[in-house]
C-alpha cells in the first residue's frame, strides 16, 4: 500500500470539515495510516482549520443555500435555538460533549449571532473525541497487523472505553449543573429537540 503524505491527509480532512461533511471516517483513518501521535497531531490542525473555514463559508458565501436548505429540511429545524439568539459557552460546551452532528452545530453557530470566540473555545472540548476516534483506529491497524501484544491491545481498549465512559459523565454533569443553574442554558436547552 502506498503511504499516504500527511499533509494532503491534512488538506482533505479539512476541506471535508469546511465543507460540513461527515468526517468521522477520516478521522479514525488518520489513526490508522499515520499512528496515535502523527494522527492526533493531523487531525487536530485539519480540525481546527476546517471549522474555522466551515464558519466563513457559512457565514459568507454558502449563507443563502444554508438558510434554504433550513427552510426545506425538518431536521434542520433543530438548528433553531442556535440561530435565533447567540449561545454561550456552557451552551456550546454542552452541544460540543454531547453526540451530536459536528456539522449541524457548526452550521448554527455559524448561521446565527453566536461570537467566533465561545464558539471556537468550546470546538477545544472536541480534542477528546478526536484522541479516543485517532487512538481506536490507530489500535485497530496495529493489531490487523499483528504489532500488538494482546495485553497491549487489551490496554488500549480498556483505555478507549474508560475515556469514553469520563467524557460521557462529564457531559452529564454538565448538563444536570447548567439546567439547575443557569436558566439561559436551560432556556437554549429545551429549544432543543
Amino acid at each position: 500500500m502506498p503511504e499516504i503524505n500527511p499533509w494532503l491527509y491534512l488538506l482533505l480532512l479539512s476541506a471535508a470539515v469546511g465543507l460540513g461533511l461527515p468526517a468521522g471516517a477520516l478521522v479514525v483513518g488518520a489513526g490508522a495510516l499515520f499512528g496515535p501521535g502523527l494522527g492526533l497531531l493531523t487531525v487536530l490542525i485539519a480540525e481546527a482549520v476546517g471549522l474555522l473555514l466551515n464558519w466563513r463559508l457559512c457565514r459568507g458565501l454558502l449563507r443563502p443555500k444554508m438558510e434554504r436548505w433550513l427552510a426545506r429540511t425538518p431536521k434542520a429545524r433543530r438548528l433553531e435555538p442556535l440561530i435565533g439568539q447567540p449561545a454561550g459557552l456552557k451552551f456550546l460546551l454542552l452541544l460540543r460533549l454531547a453526540l451530536i452532528p459536528m456539522n449541524l452545530v457548526n452550521a448554527g453557530c455559524a448561521l446565527g449571532p453566536t461570537r467566533l470566540q465561545p464558539y471556537a473555545l468550546a470546538s477545544l472540548a472536541l480534542i477528546p473525541r478526536f484522541a479516543l476516534m485517532v487512538l481506536a483506529g490507530a489500535t485497530g491497524a496495529e493489531s490487523m497487523r499483528g504489532n500488538l501484544s494482546p495485553l497491549s491491545l487489551t490496554a488500549r481498549w480498556v483505555a478507549v472505553a474508560a475515556s469514553a465512559a469520563v467524557l460521557l459523565l462529564v457531559a452529564r454533569r454538565l448538563q444536570l449543573r447548567d439546567t439547575r443553574n443557569d436558566p439561559e442554558t436551560s432556556q437554549q436547552e429545551k429549544r432543543l429537540p
